[in-house]
């Protein structure tokens, strides 16, 4: 009688250490997968904050020396777009949870916040994101389209097909970011949250 009770206890602890170890590793991996998504995350933003600033003057040099009023237009719309996406990307900076703030879970559930709302911004990248960029540049070349620097048909074409084969990849990219990068781990998040609630 004794031992059966000293093996079922046994066996009970048995599986305790092993949940409790199977939990550690998972916080061990989910916090490793999150520093180096913040990581990801930076170079990202950065390499985007370097491309903004090197578009802007441009475009703002074109407004002063481009000769034709529908492409003075385009470049002050993508100027302001540039500017406009400089404040998006600098607001991120300021959502992104610091993992002082308090508790493991707390960070968890900030992280779960953070990703998911990355991921809306992403999901509607096509609107504030691919399609102005689009329209300034069709809007751009329009001007000198109408200016009649550019007319030979097939030039026109074939820069109307880099910009929408740009766009339609851009927007391709961005849901293959969102499939491999946000949602394994917004799901482990998940799990770990459910298991942290047992």
């Amino acid at each position: 009688m004794i031992e059966d009770e000293l093996i079922t206890i046994w066996q009970s602890s048995l599986k305790v250490e092993q949940i409790k170890f199977e939990k550690s590793r998972l916080m061990l991996d989910v916090q490793s997968s999150l520093d180096r998504f913040h990581k990801l995350l930076k170079y990202g933003v950065l390499m985007e904050q370097m491309a903004v600033i090197l578009v802007i003057p441009v475009f703002i040099f074109y407004v002063y020396f481009v000769p034709f009023a529908v492409s003075k237009s385009a470049s002050i719309f993508i100027a302001i777009w540039g500017i406009y996406y400089m404040l998006k990307l600098r607001a991120l900076k300021k959502l992104k949870p610091s993992s002082t703030s308090g508790t493991f879970l707390n960070y968890l559930l900030q992280n779960r916040d953070y990703l998911n709302h990355l991921k809306k911004m992403l999901d509607t990248a096509i609107y504030w994101y691919i399609l102005p960029c689009i329209f300034g540049v069709l809007l751009f070349l329009l001007g000198y389209i109408l200016g009649g620097v550019l007319n030979d048909i097939s030039q026109i074409s074939i820069i109307l097909c880099v910009v929408f084969i740009t766009g339609i990849a851009t927007h391709f990219y961005i849901k293959w970011i969102i499939r491999s990068q946000y949602m394994p781990r917004l799901k482990k998040i998940e799990e770990l949250l459910k298991v942290l609630e047992e």
